[in-house]
């Protein structure tokens, strides 16, 4: 009998991959090796070419999702359980990578606001100059949001509002976390963190200090104009040279399976792709998530823009 194995390429924090890959062991059997890899696993399964031992390689952000299929470093899936359970805005066309889990910025205020709505756009209004926490313009978080943004509302109004932010002179130093911490400590009266950020605080994640600033705090889910909001992702795909391409699809059904997806949202605090599985209620508090289908092959065609907005207009 052949022993059946999968080895993954991880970008990953190591505790939750190794969560996923024992559910996938438990469910069937297949013994899963886990590689970790800092941030973009591209170059590394590029170097090592037909060599490389990876079956699957699993990140986060679409745009390094894009770039591995781009650079055939992921091969096409074809698979109608996956293509029943990842609606088709959240994953690529050809199959060469799938979204397992979404996240969205999610707009902090201080609990005694009256404020329970909040367009993006809102976030260059002058009521707040000196009481807004966005980390720097050129992290990939913002970056991103800046190119759905842009691919929304146009050039004009996009530097109009890069413009505007810069103008409330945020506070910008430290992680998505320091924006709780901010209002909590009273130095500022909303600000800007990945939603996840919020499940890990309340649920003692990150310590009792964390704990206590997100007591301070309202989350809202942002939206557009259009009442919906945009979303990264993270993802996975098959590699190119995978040496059990049959495992590695099993493994991408599980992630996107009931099972699979309960991780995501009970474990990493993430918006679940799959509909048949609820976001966690800590998540839920911040508004009921209606997705921007833009495609991201749309809103990538502005990532360079975000990019050079980001240098030539950021705020410190």
């Amino acid at each position: 009998m052949t022993h059946r194995k999968l080895t993954i390429y991880s970008t990953r924090h190591r505790e939750f991959t190794q969560l996923l890959a024992d559910g996938f062991h438990q469910e069937t059997g297949i013994e899963v090796t886990i590689e970790d890899i800092k941030s973009d696993a591209a170059p590394r399964v590029q170097q090592e070419g037909e060599n490389c031992p990876a079956d699957i390689v699993l990140t986060l952000d679409y745009r390094r999702l894009m770039a591995l299929a781009a650079a055939n470093l992921t091969q096409p899936v074809q698979s109608e359980t996956l293509n029943k359970l990842v609606p088709a805005h959240l994953r690529d066309p050809e199959g060469r990578w799938f979204a397992q889990s979404m996240r969205a910025r999610f707009v902090f205020v201080e609990k005694s606001l009256d404020v329970t709505q909040f367009d993006y756009a809102d976030l260059a209004d002058p009521r707040w100059r000196d009481q807004l926490f966005i980390r720097p313009a050129d992290h990939m978080f913002n970056t991103a949001l800046i190119a759905a943004f842009r691919a929304h509302y146009g050039q004009e109004k996009t530097e109009a509002w890069l413009k505007g932010i810069a103008a409330n002179r945020p506070l910008s130093k430290g992680g998505d976390r320091s924006a709780v911490r901010a209002i909590a400590e009273g130095k500022a009266q909303i600000g800007v963190a990945n939603s996840y950020y919020y499940g890990e605080m309340c649920a003692g994640v990150g310590g009792p200090e964390q704990k206590a600033w997100s007591e301070h705090v309202r989350p809202i889910l942002p939206t557009f104009d259009h009442g919906k909001t945009p979303v990264n992702i993270t993802g996975a795909g098959v590699a190119a040279h995978a040496p059990h391409p049959k495992e590695a699809c099993a493994f991408l059904e599980y992630l996107a399976g009931d099972k699979g997806q309960q991780i995501y949202a009970s474990v990493g605090y993430e918006y679940p792709v799959s509909e048949h599985v609820a976001p966690h209620a800590l998540i839920r508090e911040a508004g009921e998530l209606c997705v921007d289908t833009t495609p991201f092959s749309a809103v990538a065609e502005f990532n360079d823009a975000a990019e050079t907005y980001a240098s030539t207009m950021p705020w410190a």
